[in-house]
């Protein structure tokens, strides 16, 4: 049986657990402490973190990043929860819209209600993150998501 987990905001606390668990997923995390506007959300229990999320807000625009789960931890849900807590707190703060970069969880992301975005149409903000300018190749798949009413 699997230990009551909760969801919270991260705290500068957390940078190294959630480093180790992004490089472990093969995830960038050379700007976590620099990006711009920087929120992420953990998942624990019992005190260890088996999953965080990332979002760097734009304005009214933001992007998704940084989601990974502890591999003895997939295949419970728990990066769909995430997912959901981040888009619920986005959504509350006013951003609209929501961009990422995948390159190996586009049906996942599909499955939540994303789709294939053209990276020409995200704007400039987004496009100026490290995300966009160095950390992902560029053949990783944009994908984006309105909030809400839009």
């Amino acid at each position: 049986m699997m230990p009551a987990i909760g969801i919270r905001r991260g705290h500068s606390a957390d940078l190294a657990a959630v480093a180790q668990l992004l490089a472990s997923a093969g995830l960038p995390t050379a700007d976590l402490a620099s990006a711009h506007d920087f929120q992420s959300w953990v998942i624990e229990a019992k005190g260890s973190i088996l999953g965080v999320i990332g979002l760097e807000r734009f304005g009214r625009e933001a992007l998704l990043r940084s989601l990974a789960v502890a591999s003895e931890h997939r295949q419970r849900g728990l990066a769909r929860k995430l997912v959901a807590r981040l888009e619920h707190d986005a959504q509350a703060v006013g951003i609209q819209q929501l961009v990422l970069l995948t390159e190996t969880a586009e049906a996942f992301f599909r499955r939540l209600g994303y789709s294939i975005a053209d990276r020409s149409q995200v704007s400039d903000d987004v496009k100026q993150s490290a995300e966009f300018r160095i950390l992902c190749p560029v053949s990783a798949v944009c994908m984006s998501k309105v909030l809400g009413d839009g």
